[in-house]
């Protein structure tokens, strides 16, 4: 088994090491074509940094997508129509959580550069060379990161992904003041603040569901009863509410479709609260500290509302942050519990040796001997 898994893991650094070198090729190819013969900037636009930033999410979605259709084991993709179904939607998130990733973190970058080399220029042939380099290392690792994801990585990915995009909206908007209102104010513009903003919320919620699956497809898989299905698939069908509400606020900007937008993220507070009082129930073997966590998060969240509606102490925007963080917190520290039982738990699927047996030349057992102890004849 070692051998094996030794082999898959180099022909998977091998097929990466391919990728991340196509990667190299086109993009660079790409960027010589688009930066033409004059010298061009780091960042802003027309610059090596935007040509970098959209060419690695074309890259890295294309490179995910690959490394998702090759993996294999336990969390590969499932048989099943409906299970295919299901797999599209997570290979698609997956993707595009990848491809916004690249995109704000590598325009991030490269605005850094831009500062720290204040009015250099890069001429044509070093800015390719430069835009290849991300091509390789963004293809590179985004296979990588497909070939070898789990619940563990899904919701780091998760976590990294809302905090670029909400951080990249923050800083690129066009209002400085739009804390003083709410933080759904930063998807009201339709500038990159805006559509940061709720691109972000969208398909975080997308990622959200797909987690629901990877975190509960071996829960499910080890059930021995049906009242144990059906209350993982509850678990499931939770997460999933949580991930649809999350992209629902993101689809009805709180200026267009204020109704919506509140039902949608106080909905989310409500499944979430919901989840934390019957997870107990819902998953007995998880760590108790896990459930009094929760707890704590649900009575900071209800604090935190009572101090801003009745008392006034602070504004909106602060009861939103802190709703937002601990729900997302909890989430993922769920989804790392949840990934934990089931490495404790032994595999369903894993055939078990039938008892041996003693028998004579007829077929019977004969009696225990002074040689042979009662055990022995199981």
């Amino acid at each position: 088994m070692s051998a094996q898994n030794k082999h898959a893991a180099v022909t998977s650094e091998s097929r990466a090491l391919v990728i991340g070198s196509a990667g190299f090729l086109i993009l660079g190819v790409l960027a010589l074509l688009l930066v033409g013969r004059q010298p061009v900037p780091l960042s802003g636009r027309g610059s090596v940094g935007d040509i970098a930033a959209l060419g690695t999410a074309v890259l890295g979605a294309g490179a995910v997508v690959i490394g998702c259709l090759q993996r294999s084991g336990p969390e590969s993709p499932r048989a099943s129509g409906d299970g295919r179904t299901r797999d599209v939607i997570d290979i698609a998130a997956l993707a595009l959580a990848h491809a916004c990733i690249l995109l704000l973190g590598w325009l991030a970058l490269f605005s850094l550069f831009q500062q720290a080399f204040v009015g250099a220029v890069l001429y044509p042939l070093a800015g390719a060379i430069i835009v290849a380099i991300t091509g390789a290392i963004s293809a590179y690792s985004a296979y990588l990161s497909a070939i070898s994801m789990n619940a563990y990585r899904l919701a780091a990915l998760l976590a990294v992904f809302l905090v670029t995009g909400v951080l990249t909206s923050m800083l690129t908007a066009e209002n400085p003041q739009w804390w003083q209102e709410n933080l759904s104010a930063l998807g009201m513009s339709s500038d990159v603040s805006g559509v940061a903003f709720n691109v972000t919320l969208i398909i975080a919620g997308v990622v959200v569901t797909t987690l629901a699956g990877y975190s509960t497809r071996a829960l499910e898989s080890t059930a021995k009863t049906a009242l144990t299905r059906r209350r993982v698939r509850q678990l499931e069908v939770g997460i999933i509410l949580i991930g649809v509400l999350l992209a629902c606020v993101g689809l009805f900007p709180v200026d267009e479709q204020f109704w919506l937008h509140t039902a949608a993220a106080s909905g989310m507070v409500v499944v979430f609260g919901t989840l934390i009082v019957r997870m107990r129930s819902l998953v007995p073997s998880i760590p108790a500290t896990f459930n009094v966590l929760g707890l704590m998060f649900l009575a900071v969240i209800v604090f935190a509302v009572v101090m801003y509606f009745p008392v006034g102490y602070y504004n909106l925007t602060a009861v939103e942050l802190i709703a937002a963080s601990l729900v997302f917190a909890w989430l993922i520290v769920l989804i790392r519990n949840l990934a934990a039982v089931d490495a404790d738990q032994p595999d369903a699927n894993q055939p078990t040796r039938p008892p041996f047996h003693w028998t004579d030349a007829g077929g019977h057992a004969p009696a225990p001997g002074p040689d042979r102890t009662a055990t022995e004849f199981r």
